[in-house]
């Protein structure tokens, strides 16, 4: 018995109709047997029972049932995800414009009255990038700009002590 369509009982049951059994080939349509088998009944019998004693008690239908607004039949389903506050991938939140960024950027300005500021200015952004790459803060875009401001400061530096000794010399 190598397919369940090739055994006797199962040709019986449907009453070989769609396919014989000598061409050994399957019908296209299947076959189900028209009558229910014996000793089921159609549908459930259950006893019958006499009527409940208690007077039955009926809303007069002068006045009709108040209309309810449409609910739902579930309550709405809480949000799933992180709570807020929260990032995902345990990524702390930035806490804060780092310090020596602020401070980079304001020595790099006042370098353009004083050289030493613009010098402290480069330091404490060199100081700011190495702290930004362990803590999750901002204040990377100060930092870099206290470095470059800085350093234009110090090349405006230089070229105005070089400017004031090439006008002196030729006085």
């Amino acid at each position: 018995m190598t397919n369940p369509g090739d055994s006797d009982e199962w040709w019986k049951q449907y009453g070989g109709q769609g396919v014989s059994p000598e061409s050994g080939g399957q019908s296209s349509v299947p076959q189900y047997p028209t009558s229910e088998p014996s000793g089921y009944p159609s549908a459930p019998q259950y006893p019958e029972q006499s009527p409940p004693s208690q007077p039955q008690y009926q809303q007069p239908p002068s006045q009709p049932y108040p209309q309810q607004p449409a609910q739902q039949p579930y309550p709405q389903q809480p949000n799933y995800g992180y709570p807020p506050g929260y990032q995902p991938y345990g990524v702390p939140p930035a806490q804060g414009t780092n310090g020596m960024a602020i401070g980079a950027l304001v020595a790099s300005l006042l370098g353009f009255c004083t050289c030493l500021g613009s010098i402290v200015g480069i330091i404490l952004g060199v100081i700011a990038l190495n702290q930004l790459k362990q803590r999750p803060q901002d204040g990377r875009g100060m930092a870099l700009a206290g470095i470059w401001v800085g350093a234009l400061g110090i090349v405006g530096w230089i070229l105005y002590i070089v400017l004031l000794l090439a006008t002196s010399s030729t006085t």
